[in-house]
């Protein structure tokens, strides 16, 4: 493990003009590598972001016996994986998406495989998808709801696969994904997939389905939770990875915090990711967002007040709002955060405890925040614990901005999905 590394957020001017290139999208392109693993052939993928949780899920899929190289038109990647009896050994570092994608894919093997992590990995559950896979055949072998896990299949999908859809969309994803293969394997048509609770992010389980499309498997919702995944086989070919919308969010809220200007380049309203909506939310707050061939938003003289807010389709860029809230002109409270307990950590109970630090008065419920506004008050210089999650180090750039007085513990969090933030968020300031 590598030591910490210290790094005080530099204060923005106001006004400022910068173009950004964003990392591809984490959650297109770590679909995209599944996908691909389930190919009999080989898939080109452009765009895939370089960062700690693509590099995990490269090394276990080529674990898997999946070939992967790169070359001028992107990653090459040739499978089928090895659904064969032989162990295997993966280590999923800090990735929480693709841990869930490799539990459903070792389902599909006669083997037994297993998957760890680092240990802010292993604390977080993974119980519905467990739950999932032992009903349909599969031994689970492990202490507690997360990892480490070893798993024995194949899984059999001959009835409906019911999952507790309230956690996470990313075990929905995870059995999306490998559905068609089951459905193949039973000789049956298709294979269905029932979501019970309350289903959180479904704009996520909405990027699976396009991004299965694209390889000629045409999944659709039968009912409002229910998905019916037809037994297709996944094709091979060229395929790109659009720009991160979770990675846009932090830029948009800069732009229209400091009155400036940022151009996303790899961006734009063709977008299927469900943070693509933050725009929308930053336009609430007085900024113009320009969204044809590529993403402009410029941000108000004046911030608009907005007092309520629900982000429950959009999780993973309600920390952006969470931590630019104290520079808003009047309180608001935003809703719909039930999952955030359930992240890299939890960020609604974490940035509360940051913010309140800071000087910030709020209060929070199991599923939202209350936040006052800062005003002209100075907050307190502070040295920000990220508990190892790169979007608190991301987020809280936003309101370091301001100030200058915030320092980050490790600069080195935000590798594992954007290792260029800092110096994209330098060409503000330049």
């Amino acid at each position: 493990m590598t030591s910490h590394q210290p790094f005080t957020v530099a204060k923005l001017p106001r006004g400022f003009d910068a173009t950004v290139t964003l990392p591809g999208s984490k959650s297109i392109a770590l679909r995209q590598l599944a996908i691909s693993a389930l190919v009999e052939g080989v898939s080109h993928v452009q765009g895939v972001p370089q960062c700690d949780d693509t590099d995990a899920m490269i090394e276990c899929l080529q674990a898997l016996g999946v070939a992967i190289e790169t070359t001028e038109r992107g990653l090459k990647i040739t499978g089928p994986m090895d659904f064969g009896d032989r162990p295997i050994n993966l280590d999923a570092r800090m990735s929480g998406a693709s841990t869930r994608l490799l539990i459903a894919l070792a389902a599909l093997r006669q083997g037994v495989t297993r998957i760890d992590g680092h240990p802010s990995l292993r604390a977080r559950t993974n119980q519905p998808l467990f739950d999932v896979l032992s009903a349909h055949g599969c031994q689970i072998t492990n202490d507690g709801s997360g990892l480490p896990v070893e798993i024995q299949g194949p899984m059999r999908g001959e009835k409906a696969l019911i999952i507790d859809g309230s956690l996470s969309s990313q075990y929905i994803t995870a059995l999306m994904v490998i559905a068609p293969i089951l459905a193949k394997n039973q000789g049956a048509q298709e294979q269905h997939i029932v979501i019970q609770g309350d289903l959180v992010s479904r704009p996520y389980l909405d990027i699976t389905l396009n991004e299965m499309r694209k390889r000629a498997v045409t999944g659709h919702w039968t009912q409002s939770s229910q998905l019916s995944i037809p037994a297709q086989t996944y094709q091979g070919g060229d395929y790109l990875v659009e720009g991160d919308a979770s990675a846009a969010s932090y830029f948009s809220a800069l732009a229209t915090l400091h009155g400036g200007s940022v151009t996303l380049t790899n961006l734009d309203a063709s977008s299927v990711q469900g943070d693509y909506a933050f725009g929308e939310v930053m336009e609430a707050l007085g900024a113009q967002v320009e969204r044809q061939g590529m993403t402009r938003i410029t941000g108000p003289a004046t911030l608009t007040a907005l007092d309520r807010i629900d982000m429950q389709d959009m999780p993973d860029v309600a920390l952006t709002l969470i931590a630019m809230a104290p520079l808003l002109p009047s309180p608001i409270e935003i809703t719909g955060l039930q999952s955030l307990h359930h992240k890299e950590c939890d960020r609604l109970e974490c940035p509360a405890k940051e913010l309140t630090a800071m000087g910030v008065s709020l209060s929070t419920t199991q599923s939202s925040i209350r936040i006052e506004p800062l005003k002209d008050k100075q907050p307190q210089a502070h040295l920000l614990t990220t508990y190892h999650d790169h979007r608190m180090a991301m987020a809280f750039a936003t309101i370091g901005s301001a100030y200058g007085g915030l320092t980050v513990d490790d600069k080195s969090v935000v590798n594992k999905t954007y290792p260029n933030f800092w110096t994209d968020y330098a060409l503000l300031g330049d």
